[in-house]
């Protein structure tokens, strides 16, 4: 009897780690028009980008149906194991509510846990992870929910975009709505909280400002406590590197890793993002 760990497809996990801890991946779907793309099986970040930046009609995303999530739990559990599985704010999407039709669907057959971890992206990512990581070592369910739980009390995103019309048009601004309008040369600072974007502070300068601003929230939240980072981007290797060595000259920074963004939130906050997401060793 064992314990799986599955997400969607939004956490944004490299593919190397999702193999590494037979993580299962949910995918979510994009819409290029009439034309459906499974994130992570039909299309991938480059493409995607090139896609956004080309063609004329904007992309959506839909959640999987349930019985995405069903050949997921049946692919990966076996009888007697129990499935852990964890996703995108539903705040945010609606993954979260559809893997819990599934899950009952299979309440005969297995124990599975849906949690809503009120983030996105690498934030959703570093949770999963640590979660993948306990159940590698023989972790009990209610110990790997209980630090589930825990972490996600201890995760700071921050990030900024280069243009806000992506998040106005596709609804998931949040509560940033009060730095629509008056950004020329600013650039908005936001994070996620309750398992939305909000608005944390308008900043005007290059990037190097930016990123200053950026690290200065994460001392304020950290201190000398050693964390994990993962500084991630779209299309923006260069600015992930220098935010990162800003990270690593002003925090203890036990372990850092620089990641791809992928098409699912770049549908919803368009391109040229770049944004750190931190949470404690301890």
């Amino acid at each position: 009897m064992a314990v799986k760990i599955v997400t969607d497809s939004t956490a944004d996990i490299p593919e190397k780690l999702v193999k590494e801890y037979g993580i299962g991946v949910v995918p979510l779907n994009i819409h290029f028009g009439d034309e459906v793309l499974k994130d992570g099986v039909d299309i991938w970040s480059e493409e995607f980008y090139h896609r956004l930046k080309n063609e004329a009609v904007l992309p959506t995303t839909s959640q999987p149906a349930p019985g995405e999530f069903l050949k997921v739990y049946e692919s990966i559990g076996e009888p007697g194991d129990t499935i852990i599985s964890i996703h995108i704010s539903g705040e945010m999407s609606g993954t979260v509510r559809t893997a819990r039709i599934a899950a009952d669907m299979l309440e005969d057959k297995l124990k599975i846990h849906v949690i809503d971890s009120r983030y996105v992206c690498m934030a959703l990512g570093m949770l999963v992870l640590r979660a993948a990581k306990l159940a590698k070592e023989g972790a009990s369910p209610e110990v790997i929910i209980a630090e589930v739980e825990r972490l996600s009390k201890e995760l700071a995103v921050y990030f900024t975009v280069n243009s806000l019309e992506y998040l106005s048009r596709n609804g998931r601004i949040g509560k940033a709505t009060s730095f629509l309008g008056g950004l020329l040369n600013i650039k908005p600072l936001l994070g996620i909280e309750g398992g939305v974007i909000v608005p944390t502070e308008r900043i005007r300068g290059n990037f190097s400002k930016i990123a200053t601003e950026l690290v200065t929230r994460f001392v304020e939240r950290y201190g000398e406590k050693p964390v994990e980072l993962w500084c991630v981007h779209t299309e923006m290797p260069e600015l992930a590197v220098a935010l990162q060595q800003e990270a690593m000259k002003r925090l203890n920074v036990a372990a850092s890793h620089i990641g791809l963004i992928g098409p699912i939130v770049g549908t919803h906050a368009g391109p040229y993002i770049v944004g750190m997401i931190g949470l404690p060793m301890e």
